[in-house]
């Protein structure tokens, strides 16, 4: 289980830019219950091509992370908090984002069971990406798609499509980022939160914002020139828009232009 934080804009720009230190700051202190590493890929100002940091611990207190929102302006960024599934071991090549040819995902939910999901993936692909999770895998399957000539969004679309068929009330929330576009998926609709496995010591035993009834809940926010900016729920979401459940949405980093479909 994890948080997601991502934005695109025709121009460069920080997260804090857009919605200003002090949700940053809320968002980055989920860090205290997603504790499991932390990463960012986003699109190099300068090259136009995606680069990436990741670390398997956590970001609450981590400067890197707070300048990564508050000072690092991209025309596109991608942010992640990890709480990694029971059993997956908390190492760099399992944290979030992962990248490969010039496409970044980020993963917030978990598809059971993952031996079933192992099985449809070669040990070239997942090889391909590093990572032995379920997000990984998933990922894979979504890269297979555009090696075949798919579209990014199509790929993204028809992969989940498959998995909510195969797989029992799946969570696939998920962020993915190109020097072009971002696509955001809400596919959570009756995913079972595993709050007993929680770990809410260093939160004074409380859960976040929104963390009790609306986990999985994403909501988006957009500015008069086309900028973006969607996160997973914990922040106070006073003048954003819910994104609908069972949908997936297509940003285009030139002008926010969006694409959205129903899955």
């Amino acid at each position: 289980m994890c948080r997601l934080l991502g934005f695109i804009s025709p121009t460069p720009v920080s997260a804090a830019g857009l919605i200003g230190r002090a949700q940053c700051r809320q968002w980055q202190d989920l860090g205290r219950l997603h504790d499991d590493g932390w990463g960012t890929a986003w699109i190099d100002p300068a090259t136009e091509a995606l680069d990436r940091f990741r670390t398997p611990h956590e970001g609450t207190n981590d400067p890197r992370l707070t300048a990564a929102l508050d000072d690092a302006a991209a025309r596109g960024r991608i942010v992640h908090l990890r709480m990694a599934t029971t059993g997956m071991a908390d190492l760099v090549e399992n944290t979030h984002p992962f990248l490969a040819d010039g496409v970044a995902l980020a993963h917030n939910g978990s598809i059971h069971p993952v031996e079933q999901l192992r099985a449809q993936v070669t040990e070239a692909e997942i090889a391909r990406i590093g990572g032995t999770t379920d997000s990984a895998l998933l990922f894979a399957l979504i890269l297979r798609r555009v090696d075949a000539g798919a579209p990014l969004l199509e790929a993204v679309v028809e992969t989940v499509r498959e998995i909510r068929a195969e797989f029992d009330h799946p969570g696939i929330n998920l962020l993915v980022l190109t020097r072009t576009e971002l696509i955001v998926v809400h596919a959570t609709l009756g995913t079972e939160v595993p709050y007993a496995s929680f770990d809410t010591s260093e939160t004074g035993g409380r859960l976040p914002l929104d963390h009790r009834d609306h986990y999985y809940r994403m909501s988006w926010r957009r500015f008069a020139d086309g900028a973006t900016i969607v996160t997973s729920s914990g922040l106070s979401h006073a003048g954003w828009s819910r994104i609908e459940q069972n949908t997936a949405m297509r940003l285009t980093v030139a002008d926010g232009a969006e694409t959205i479909v129903r899955l």
